[in-house]
C-alpha cells in the first residue's frame, strides 16, 4: 500500500497573502457598467442579470466594495432620472401609468401615493367646556380645544 500523498499546501506554509475560498468575480469596471445601466432605467436585478450574476450576489458586493455602493448609489439616482424623463414624454396613457408604477417602486419615498392622512387625539371630555361640548355634538367645528395637562390647566373647567 503506497503512503497517502498530502497533494495541497498546509495554510500555515502558504504565502501569507494568500486569499482563502473561491476568487471574488467582482471587477471595478462594474461601478461604471452599473450606472450605465441603471441610467437607462432599468433595476440593479436587470444589471446582475445583464453580467450573469444573482442579485445576492450584487448586494454582496455593496457591502464589500465602498467604491461599488457608491455607484450603485448614483446609479439608483440615474434610474429615477431617467424613470421621470420617460414619464414627462409619455404621450399616451399606458406609458405614463407604467413610468408611474416603476417609479412608486423604484422611490418609494418620493412617489407613494397619500390618499387620505390618519391622525388621532385624545381629549379628556371632562375638562372641556359647554360651549365646546355643544359644537362636538351638534357637529359643528368646535372652538379651539385646550389639550395642556390637567396640572398646568388653570381655565376651561365646566360652570
Amino acid at each position: 500500500m503506497a503512503p497517502f500523498k498530502q497533494k495541497r499546501i498546509p495554510a500555515h506554509l502558504k504565502d501569507p497573502n494568500y486569499v482563502f475560498g473561491r476568487p471574488s468575480e467582482y471587477r471595478p469596471e462594474y461601478c461604471r457598467l452599473v450606472q450605465e445601466h441603471m441610467g437607462k432605467g432599468k433595476s440593479l436585478t436587470a444589471f446582475a442579470g445583464s453580467i450573469g450574476q444573482g442579485k445576492e450576489t450584487i448586494y454582496g458586493w455593496i457591502t464589500r466594495h465602498a467604491d461599488f455602493a457608491d455607484a450603485v448609489n448614483r446609479a439608483r439616482s440615474r434610474r429615477l432620472d431617467a424613470l421621470e424623463d420617460r414619464l414627462l414624454a409619455a404621450n399616451n396613457g399606458g406609458t405614463a401609468a407604467t413610468s408611474i408604477f416603476a417609479l412608486k417602486n423604484a422611490d418609494p419615498d418620493e412617489w407613494r401615493e397619500v390618499r387620505y392622512q390618519n391622525i388621532e387625539t385624545n381629549v379628556n371630555v371632562k375638562v372641556l367646556s359647554t360651549a365646546e361640548l355643544q359644537a362636538i355634538a351638534a357637529g359643528r367645528p368646535a372652538p379651539m380645544i385646550d389639550v395642556t395637562p390637567d396640572a398646568a390647566r388653570t381655565q376651561h373647567k365646566r360652570k
